[in-house]
Formats: structure tokens, C-alpha cells, sequence
């Protein structure tokens, strides 16, 4: 799982709007993602900055809703990196 992320945050540095199509397709409102879905957007992030800024919003805003759902510590980490 760790290096399907790496895979897709390599693809995203050039190509990284096909990349986030496939990942928010795994990042639905309500459902707690997989720990690597959202290690995937934070090395995404620090991969590909200007990339990531127009997905932000919609990002953030399935995400804050969640964080009462995490309970386990490796899950609250995610969410802070």
C-alpha cells in the first residue's frame, strides 16, 4: 500500500489531476478513508503544491467533518501530517 501511494505521488507530480480524479473517488464524505488515501494527498501536497491548491476546498471540506471519527492514534497522526 505504501508503494501504490509513492506510485501515485510520483504520477502527480506531472499529472496531477487524473491522479486526484482516482483518489477522491476513495475519499467520500462520512466514510473513514483508508490511512494511505490520506498519506497519498499529505506527500501529494508537499510533492506538488501549486497542484494541489484548486483541491483544497473540496478536500477540507470532507475532511473536517471526519475528525471526530478517528480514534486510533495512527489514524489522528495522518490526519495532522
Amino acid at each position: 500500500q505504501e508503494a501504490a501511494s509513492n506510485v501515485l505521488v510520483a504520477v502527480g507530480q506531472r499529472f496531477i489531476n487524473k491522479v486526484m480524479e482516482e483518489v477522491l473517488s476513495k475519499f467520500q464524505p462520512g466514510i473513514l478513508p483508508h490511512y494511505f488515501v490520506l498519506q497519498t494527498f499529505a506527500n501529494l501536497s508537499v510533492s506538488n503544491v501549486f497542484g494541489m491548491v484548486p483541491f483544497l476546498n473540496s478536500i477540507l471540506g470532507t475532511m473536517l467533518p471526519m475528525l471526530g471519527m478517528a480514534k486510533q492514534d495512527h489514524m489522528k497522526s495522518v490526519f495532522c501530517y
